[in-house]
């Protein structure tokens, strides 16, 4: 067990949270941001204070961790903002919405099409483009490998782009 005690987690709190901060300021450029990521990886050092085995002693654990917290963060952020960038590029190159509630047919068709995609893939998906999980969260919280995460990303997205091609032209020839 890594902490005997709460007075034993307290004090490597203490000891260690401003340093992570600055060095998590150091890859996320926000203050607010490099709490949030020290935070995170207290609380799930405490969450799986059982299971870790330490191999280098806790201030590489706390370091290495805040690193790649941090690292995930931006990786996730770029990821979604890409993804949103696509979606609206897609969206105003291909469609001219009339008005707002053209808008919220296209949603509807596109939960419809992520409620058909197939069991496995739809909770992926879901987890990853709506809840916002990274690949290895996702893994982790499921059981499966990353490759499994990101090959089911893939299909899913593959799915999606076909089924609301079709809609767009069944739409359309309507």
């Amino acid at each position: 067990m890594l902490f005997q005690s709460k007075e034993e987690y307290k004090q490597v709190f203490e000891e260690y949270y401003n340093p992570l901060c600055n060095f998590a300021y150091k890859y996320v450029n926000n203050s607010d941001t490099a709490e949030d990521v020290v935070q995170e990886v207290f609380v799930q050092m405490w969450q799986k204070r059982e299971k870790i085995k330490l191999t280098s002693g806790i201030k590489s654990y706390l370091f290495q961790s805040t690193r790649n917290k941090a690292i995930e963060l931006i990786r996730r952020n770029k990821l979604q903002a890409a993804y949103v960038d696509e979606e609206i590029q897609k969206a105003e190159t291909t469609y001219e919405l009339e008005d707002e509630s053209e808008n919220y047919l296209l949603k509807e068709q596109l939960f419809k099409s992520i409620r058909q995609l197939p069991p496995k893939c739809q909770k992926i998906f879901v987890l990853s483009k709506m809840n916002g999980l990274t690949y290895g969260e996702i893994a982790e919280e499921l059981d499966l490998s990353v490759k499994t995460v990101e090959n089911q990303i893939g299909r899913g997205l593959k799915l999606l782009r076909e089924k609301l091609t079709k809609m767009r032209s069944d739409n359309e020839n309507t």
